[in-house]
Order: C-alpha cells, then structure tokens, then sequence
C-alpha cells in the first residue's frame, strides 16, 4: 500500500514538474500556466487599476461650470498619488509574461506563436498602466505589439481600441481615426457575415482558423472613444450621435447617467434648449452622483423658469443638505428673475449668492460679474468696478472672460478712487462747517448706526455657518457617502476649512470687503440730503468721535488741502466719464461741480475749458469762454479763445525747432564747432522756451570739450545743465562727465568671453540627481525618507540611494543610476510635488548632474558655477 502512494505521489510530482515547463505545449502546462497568468499576472493587475482609478474618480472634484470629460484622467499632478498602485500592477504583469509565457521570451527575435491565452492580457494590462501613468510611448509600443503578435485574437481590436485612446491624448487625432476605422472594418465583416451551405469536411489540418471577433464588452468603450475624438476635433453633433448609441451598450446606471449628462451639455453648448432639458430629466431617472442631479436639477431651471421650477429651487432650498450649494440656487433663482424683468430681485438673489459662496469662487465671481454687468448697464460705473474687482479677485485664470472683468476693474478704478475721494472730501468740508455741538452729536450718531450694521452682519454670518453645520450634521445622520459628501471628506474639509479661514477669518469683514484696491470708508448719512464719510482706522466696535473727528479738516490749511483733492478728483472723473465711458452729461456735473467753487485755479481753468469745448456754440459756452479769458488771460487756453490756430502755429514752431537742432547736431558730427557753440549759446541765452535747450547747453559743453584740452571749462555748463534740467536725461549725462572731469577715466579690465565651462553637457549619459540637507538635519534620517520615497514612487526604476560629504561639513544624498537627463528630471518633479515620506525634506535643494560632472564638483566645490552651467543647459 505504502508503495502504491509513493508512487502515486512521484508520478504526481513528475506531472507538476512537466507542468512547470513553458517549453512544452500541453494540456496541462497550458492549463497551470494560464491560470497563473490570469490570476497572479492579469486579474490582480486589472484590480490594483480598477482601484486606484475608482479612488481616483470618487476623490475628483467635477468642474460642473464647463463640459464634463467622458472618461476622466488624471493630470501630470493627480497621477503621482496613483504611481504606487500602476507600478505594482506593471511590476506582477511583467513577472508573469517573463515566467509563464509559452514558450518563454528569452529569445523574442525568433517566437512565432504563444500557447499561452493570457499573456496577451498581460501585455494589454501594462499598456493600460502605462496610459494611466502617461507614460504614452511605451503604452503604444505594448499595444502594437499585440495587434503585430497576435494577429487573430480578440485582444487586437482592444489594443487597437487603447491605441486610438493613446493617439487621441497625444493630439495624434488621423492616427486616432485609423484604429477606430480598422475595429468598425472588423465589425462590419462580423455583421455582415452569413452562414454559407454546409460543406464536406475538412481535416483539421485544411481548416482555416475563424478570424477573431470584436467583443460586445468593448463596444461600449468603443463609442464613448469616438465620441471623445469627435469632440477633440470641433465636432459636437457627432459626438452626440456617438454618445447616443453608446447608451445601446451601457450596463452600469453611472454610466448611463454621465454620459446622458454629458450629452445635455452638448445639445446646451448648440443652443438645443429643448434637447438639453430632456437629456437633464434624464439624468435624474438614474443613479447619479448627488452633485451631478443637483447640477442637472440646477440647468433645467435655467432652462425655463415656469413656476413649478421656481417652486422646486424653493424646495431645494429649503433641504439641509443643499447648504453647500445655496449660492448656485440663488443664481438659478435670480436668472428667472431677469427672465422676468424683476432685476431688483434678480440683484437681491445675486448678492445672496455671492455672500453664500463660501468655498466656490467660480460661482462667486459669476455672481459678482452679473451684478457688475447689471450695475454698467444702469451706467453705474462706481458699483459696477466694485463687482468687477471683486470678481477678478476670486476667479482664476482659465475663468471665461476672465481677461476682459479684469480690464474692466483696471479700467474703472481711476473713477471710483475719483469718485469717492471727491465724496469723501466733500463729505468731511460738510461735517467741519458744522457747530461743534452738532458735530458731536452726528457723529455719535453715526457710530451708533455701523454698530448696529456691523451687529446685522455678524448675525447674517453666524445663520450662514448655522446652516453649514446643520447640513453636515444632516447628511451624517442619513448615512451620507463620507467618501464623496464634502463636510465627511477629511481632506477637502481641511482644504474648505483653510479656505475659509483665508476668504473670511484672516481680516475683519467690513464694508467693500470683497475688493482688493479699497480706501476703508464708513459711511455716514444725516438727516435730509447732508452725508459724510470718514476713514476708518479702527476696528468698528472700538470707534469712538474722537477718532472719527481726527481726519475732519477743521484749520484753514487742512480745510484747503482738503479742497484741492476735492477738485483734482472731481476733474479726473469727469475726464473719465467723457473720454473713457462716453458719458458727456456724467462728465458735465462733475465739472460744473468744480466750476462752483468759484475758486481761480489750474482746476477751474481746465474745468471752465472741458464745458467750453463740450457746449461749443451755445451761450454756455460763452460764458466759459469769457470766464477763462478774464481770469487766465495769460494761458494756453486764452490763447487758444483768441486765436484757434493757436496750437498748429505752435507746433509748427516746435517742428522749426526740431530741424534747427537736427542741422546743428549734423554740423558737430561733421566736426564744425565754432557755428554750433555760436547757436547753442544763442538758445541758451535767449530762448528760454525753446524745448531743445537742454540739448542746447550738453552740445555746448561737447563742442567746447572738442576745442579745449583743459577739460574743467566745460564744468560750468555741465553744472548749469544739471541745475536747471535735473529729471532729464541730458542731467544724467552731464553728470557722467562731470564725474569723468573730476575723476578721471576707470581703469578698463579686460574679460575673457571664450571662456570654456569646466562641465560638460551629455545629456544621454547617466545621470544623478544630489539632495543638499540642511546642516540640522540627520543625514540617516534623510536617506531612509529619500529611500522610502523612491521605493514607493519609482519601483521600477532601481535607483541607488547613499551619502556624501561635499566640502568640509554638507551633507548630501546621492540618487544615481538614472538612464538619461529626462528620467531625472523626472524625478525631481515628482520629488518636489510629493510631500508622502519626505515632509520637509522635499523642500531641499536638488541638481541633476553626471557623474564626471559630480567629481568636478566635489573637486573644484565651486557650486555657484556648476549652478550658472545647470540653468544654461537643464
């Protein structure tokens, strides 16, 4: 009996043996081997993808506002945190293909065949990592060799399929539509393929193998890539009928719901209302993420604002756990509005919007530019800057319009300062002609009323951060997804939390909070039409009439610089209104305004003269033109009133001017000294107004340097120049040699420009990247960091990581063994973006450098000149 087992056990042991063998093609060696690629190699790959791209997905924040990816990837920054999972999978496919490839890959020049089903998988799966990881090259080496190799299995047209996706990411859009066109070539054959009569049988030897078939599992997938790069080349319609017969082969309700969504964006992008507001109800009939029904619930409203849609953004805002999402109700809600033409409710729901947007400063900046929009279009410039800067404060660069919001605010802002300075002065002259009782008691007043203002606006802040909390608190008890449900999220509660600690915790909010540019004004308003305000200095609760009353310009020097700025302001917004905004009656009040101070300065000359000019020919006009003839008889403007060729006659003179000097210059080139001192003497004597005079005294002092050898004559005019001239540039030049005169020529030193670096540039050497460490930290420590980092972050890689002395005291870490200057590269980016292991240590400095460029380093130590070799050529 005991030999009976032995020998049963050993013939058993013989099979396992035969069975191990990847050279012989058997049933057996077929079956252990392939259930190992499946299992070990493909399978446990596919899942550590699966994953990390399910992690991924469920992590991403949906940018609602634009058209949504089909298929989400992961940008350059996103997939690092993914490199750990896509380098184990690349890792245990490879392993497989090496170990149980039939026959092995140790010659691959001369393999014809493979008995092996699941390899194909295999190198299918690493084509996908790489694609994940964006890796595309070597992605798209993977997938050609599987559709060379296994020219009539099923796995081609997958390859083919990822070979279209691969194309499509690298621009390579022909090339995309090839592969694409070379699957539908393969499922029109399979469609259109009938039975034939039944003929005589042939011998397994004489019969041809089937061609392979498409699967129905890709076809889905297949659709949702044509529709991709149909959109990646303009083509909206196309898309749209590609997404469509993709729903014929969607399995899973998610994915019936984004793409439905997505669609809707479509038909909305084509100004297809009708289509897009079906396909949004569409979405709301499937298992949706709750962000995209809020968002489809959200467009509709848009979409037709009747009243059983106003009733349900009612409804949603009224639900606890729209709490986050209030500021986006509140627009929806103020867009039927100015559907209806109530644009004081509509400004009402914009502001709550505004104010509710807490953490979305996409939605808070459209906000601010629709009310900007409203306030420009009631041609009030003042408000409608505010708006602007508050939304080109927020919004980020790939915002739409984003550019011109900006050169609104820039553009406006000039005006408003004007504006309110204007106000501002005006406001404050008003409060010092007051008696001091009555002073006293207006600004008591007043203080009362920004207490109280400021008492509504904390409790307003407080109800908001109620509702914030009641909608976690809500959402918890319901079993919210902790994953994806914001306030559950640990990590974008931190984000959210630090956000809105910078947006609202780091500064008192207080009138105007919202701009960047502000003069701080509290204002104050009094019985009947008289207003002030006064400039805050203090936090509100702490304001007291003394301080108030500190800026009220109560001496006559005060009240008079106080006049002045109120003058220059209204002067500069009233040029403003006529030339930037074309607002002629604007301009108007602004310089009757100056005009009634009836005060004789430059300001009311200017301003008597812009009235002149704007009510030419009336007897308006008249009156200003008689005001700044009696009262700058002297002036350019009077000159202008009585002779209107003034100014041509003057430039005429001006041009006269130019050719004189352009002559006497041409006569000092050609070394004729004693006709140019003559006439620059002449100008500098007599013509005080001539506008090349100072070039007039530095030729003098040229011609007299070229006629004298005692060079100290010229210092006199030198001197003269800089006094009367001293903002110029022929100042700065008459200094320059005045500096020469005293002391005397630098000594010239020669510099060598041909002068060779001691490094040298090989960029397809090996290369290594060296990690300086702060003199604190433990150089054990640091290598075991950099050690884990590169483990987890470039598996693959197989660096080598040690320590160093460079100099007397710095220590370094060296990662050596890195194929070309890319690779490391590479490797420092990552490095630098990744805080995972390192912590503070990803803050360290880093070179790339080769090896022979190492040693001269560490020989010369000169790091600075290795630094300057560095930039030029990495």
């Amino acid at each position: 009996m005991i030999n009976r087992l032995t020998y049963l056990f050993l013939f058993g042991l013989l099979l396992v043996i035969a069975a191990c063998s990847t050279e012989k093609n058997t049933l057996l060696s077929r079956s252990y081997h392939g259930m190992t690629a499946h299992y070990n190699g493909y399978f446990n790959a596919t899942e550590l993808l699966r994953q990390s791209m399910g992690t991924y997905k469920t992590s991403l924040k949906e940018d609602f506002y634009n058209i949504l990816p089909i298929d989400p990837l992961p940008n350059k920054e996103e997939v690092i945190g993914m490199y750990p999972a896509i380098d184990t999978a690349i890792v245990k496919c490879t392993k497989v293909i090496q170990k149980h490839s039939m026959p092995s890959n140790d010659k691959p020049a001369l393999k014809k065949e493979e008995h092996n089903d699941w390899i194909d998988e295999n190198w299918i799966t690493i084509g996908q990592a790489q694609f994940y990881r964006r890796e595309y090259d070597g992605a798209m080496k993977n997938f050609l060799f599987v559709k060379k190799f296994y020219s009539n299995d099923p796995s081609i047209f997958v390859a083919e399929l990822w070979m279209a996706k691969t194309n499509i990411e690298l621009g390579k859009y022909t090339e995309a539509g090839f592969n694409i066109a070379n699957i539908d070539k393969a499922l029109e054959q399979q469609n259109s393929k009938v039975k034939e009569p039944k003929a005589k049988k042939k011998s397994k030897k004489d019969k041809e193998p089937e061609p392979a078939e498409v699967s129905k599992k890709m076809l889905f997938d297949l659709h949702k890539t044509k529709a991709e790069l149909s959109l990646r080349k303009g083509e909206t319609d196309k898309a749209i009928a590609h997404l469509t017969t993709s729903l014929e082969f969607a399995k899973k309700s998610t994915d019936k719901a984004r793409v439905l969504y997505v669609m809707a964006q479509l038909y909305e992008s084509i100004g297809n209302n009708t289509e897009a507001k079906t396909h949004y109800t569409k979405v709301l009939k499937y298992n949706a993420p709750y962000e995209m029904s809020f968002n489809a619930r959200l467009k509709r409203a848009f979409m037709g604002g009747d009243e059983k849609v106003e009733k349900e953004l009612q409804k949603m805002l009224r639900d606890a756990k729209n709490a986050e999402f209030k500021d986006q109700i509140y627009y929806a809600m103020a867009d039927i509005e100015m559907q209806k033409g109530n644009t004081p409710k509509s400004k009402e729901y914009l502001t709550l919007s505004a104010f509710y947007s807490t953490t979305n400063n996409r939605q808070k900046g459209m906000s601010y530019e629709r009310l900007g929009n409203l306030s420009y279009s009631e041609r009030n410039y003042v408000s409608a800057q505010k708006y602007y800067d508050s939304c080109s404060k927020v919004i980020a660069d790939n915002y739409p319009n984003a550019e011109a919001i900006r050169n609104k605010a820039a553009k406006l802002a000039d005006l408003v300062v004007a504006v309110e300075t204007a106000y501002y002065e005006d406001s404050v002259q008003r409060i010092a002609k007051m008696s001091e009782d009555d002073r006293v008691a207006f600004i008591e007043k007043v203080i009362k009323q920004i207490k109280e203002d400021e008492k509504r606006r904390k409790e307003a802040e407080a109800k908001r951060l109620r509702e914030l909390q009641d909608n976690q608190n809500n959402f918890v008890q319901n079993g919210g997804n902790g994953n994806k449900w914001y306030f559950n999220n640990p990590k974008t509660r931190t984000e959210g939390y630090d956000e809105f600690k910078k947006l609202w915790g780091s500064r008192e909010n207080e009138d105007d909070w919202r701009r960047t540019d502000k003069t701080s004004f509290i204002i104050i308003v009094s019985e009947g039409d008289s207003a002030a305000v006064v400039e805050e200095v203090v936090e509100k609760d702490s304001l007291t009439v003394e301080m108030l009353l500190a800026n009220v310009p109560l001496s006559d020097s005060a009240m008079q610089v106080s006049t002045d700025r109120l003058l220059d302001a209204l002067y500069v917004s009233g040029v403003i209104y006529k030339e930037q905004l074309n607002e002629p009656e604007l301009a108007k009040k602004q310089f009757k305004a100056v005009r009634t101070k009836e005060l004789i300065c430059e300001t009311d000359m200017s301003s008597s003269y812009q009235l002149y000019k704007m009510q030419e020919g009336t007897d308006a006009a008249t009156v200003e033109k008689d005001h700044i003839l009696a009262n700058y008889t002297n002036s350019d403007y009077a000159n202008y009133l009585r002779d209107p060729n003034f100014f041509v006659k003057r430039k005429e003179m001006e041009a006269l001017a130019v050719q004189d000097y352009v002559t006497v210059l041409e006569r000092y080139n050609r070394g004729v000294y004693y006709p140019v001192l003559s006439k620059a003497e002449t100008v500098i004597t007599s013509e005080k107004e001539n506008p090349y005079r100072a070039k007039y005294m530095l030729l003098k002092a040229m011609c007299m340097g070229q006629m004298n050898a005692d060079k100290t004559l010229l210092l006199p005019v030198l001197n003269q120049l800089v006094a009367e001239y001293p903002a110029t540039d022929e100042s700065k030049r008459a200094q320059e040699m005045i500096a020469i005169i005293n002391n005397g020529y630098s000594k010239n030193i020669e510099v060598d420009f041909n002068k060779k670096s001691i490094y040298t540039y090989n960029d397809k050497a090996e290369h290594w990247v060296i990690i300086f460490l702060d003199k604190t930290e433990n150089s054990g420590l640091a290598k075991t960091k950099v050690s884990d980092f590169t483990k987890e972050f470039f598996s693959r890689e197989k660096l080598k990581v040690s320590t160093k002395i460079y100099g007397d005291d710095q220590s370094v870490i060296v990662v050596q063994d890195f194929k070309d200057d890319m690779k490391a590269k590479e490797f420092v980016r990552v490095y630098k973006a990744t805080r995972k292991h390192l912590l503070d240590l990803q803050k360290a400095k880093t070179l790339v450098i080769t090896q022979d460029n190492m040693r001269t380093l560490f020989e010369t130590r000169n790091l600075a000149e290795y630094e300057i070799f560095l930039e030029e050529y990495y």
